[in-house]
């Protein structure tokens, strides 16, 4: 097959998970034969009005304009969407794609989703976030100037069909399906190349880390909530915190810290580039996001190295976790039931954590594996492809 990945980031520039897994997936579609081609923007490059309207035989096409959100006049949008749209609808006629796979699609507007629409080329969402919700404003001026878009001749509308699509989880599959009214639902879980097996030996006191960007919806204040109702005097509790600060939500914490008197129990590492290479330094990982996770990548590269999860008992890791079995979960926001959930397992047995951690790893091996999961893909791919071909 010939496939053009369209997307608003390809790595090495990413923001998260997202990226990282549609570039696996036209990795192994690369490896299995297919020829691929990818579209996608310069990252932190707003306006390239410079930039000449060509789309190339390279296999990487770093070429869509983002809308300036800092910014974001009528103008702007427009000439993002209308270099966009030319440049896909190009690329489509140049190269005659079998599928087009989309990826992230926040930034980059909906001109391309529209575009590939409007030629009638077979194609597929995978979604890793709600993307198409911050093009649908509610308002009555969005929806007249939406409209409004839809009938001038000189401007890029429509209404993007999210269909067929692929989802990491049952939960935001149902929610396509009811905000969306998507119909041809796929449901594919994320995948992480298994590292050998080098778990750390399990001793008390347990080390815990957090790892994500530090921002509200990931809940990093529950842990401190959590902290200060253990009894610190009789149980050795600390977390290392990777990830970058929100520069808001950061002092919030470190004042948090600072009045609980926990100082000794957090500590701030930074930003790391290198998640898999810390995570076997730890044995439990906290998640206690309040966000709708998609999915929850994070935790089946934590639970493939060795280290059990503690987690939000909702939306993508509570598909992922089965409690007291591989991980932990708890109700969501409740820092006593975290507390709890952490105190439970700094008084474990230690045979009764191998054994849990073992159960983690052979989930993920089972399940998670990237060449398994990407296979179900490259079957859906091939099964759009063959019926399209018969039509």
């Amino acid at each position: 097959m010939k496939i053009l990945c369209i997307s608003n980031f390809y790595p090495p520039f990413f923001e998260g998970g997202y990226e990282i897994s549609i570039s696996e997936s036209m990795q192994y579609l690369a490896r299995q034969g297919h020829t691929v081609y990818v579209l996608c923007g310069n990252r932190g490059v707003y306006d390239q009005a410079s930039e000449p309207l060509t789309f190339s035989l390279d296999p990487i096409q770093r070429k869509l304009r983002y809308i300036n959100y800092s910014q974001s006049s009528v103008w702007n949008k427009h000439r993002v969407e209308k270099h966009n749209y030319r440049l896909t609808k190009q690329a489509c006629t140049l190269l005659k794609p079998d599928i087009v796979y989309f990826g992230n699609q926040k930034a980059i507007s909906i001109a391309p989703s529209l575009a590939v629409q409007n030629l009638d080329i077979p194609h597929i969402f995978d979604i890793g976030d709600d993307w198409l919700r911050t093009y649908l404003a509610t308002g009555l001026k969005a929806r007249l100037f939406r409209l409004i878009k839809r009938i001038l001749p000189f401007t890029i509308g429509g209404t993007v069909m999210l269909d067929p699509v692929l989802v990491p989880s049952r939960w935001m599959a149902e929610e396509l399906q009811a905000k969306y009214s998507s119909t041809t639902l796929h449901i594919v879980p994320r995948g992480i190349e298994i590292p050998l097996p080098n778990p750390r030996k399990l001793s008390h006191p347990l080390r815990f880390v957090f790892a994500g960007r530090i921002e509200p919806l990931k809940g990093l204040d529950l842990v401190i909530e959590a902290a200060r109702l253990i009894d610190l005097k009789s149980a050795q509790f600390s977390v290392d915190i990777y990830g970058e600060e929100d520069p808001d939500y950061a002092p919030v914490l470190h004042r948090l810290i600072k009045t609980y008197d926990l100082s000794d129990s957090f500590n701030f590492m930074g930003k790391s580039h290198n998640l898999p290479s810390i995570l076997p330094n730890y044995d439990v990982l906290l998640m206690p996001t309040m966000a709708k996770e998609t999915f929850g990548r994070v935790i089946i590269e934590a639970m493939a190295a060795g280290l059990i999860v503690i987690a939000t008992n909702a939306y993508g890791p509570a598909e992922i976790i089965d409690h007291q079995t591989d991980s932990l979960l708890f109700e969501r926001g409740s820092a006593p039931a975290l507390a709890d959930a952490i105190r439970g397992l700094m008084e474990a047995d230690l045979q009764a954590l191998e054994h849990m951690r073992q159960s983690a790893r052979h989930k993920v091996d089972s399940k998670y594996e990237l060449s398994l999961v990407k296979k179900q893909v490259e079957n859906i791919l091939e099964s759009m492809n063959t019926n399209h071909d018969h039509k």
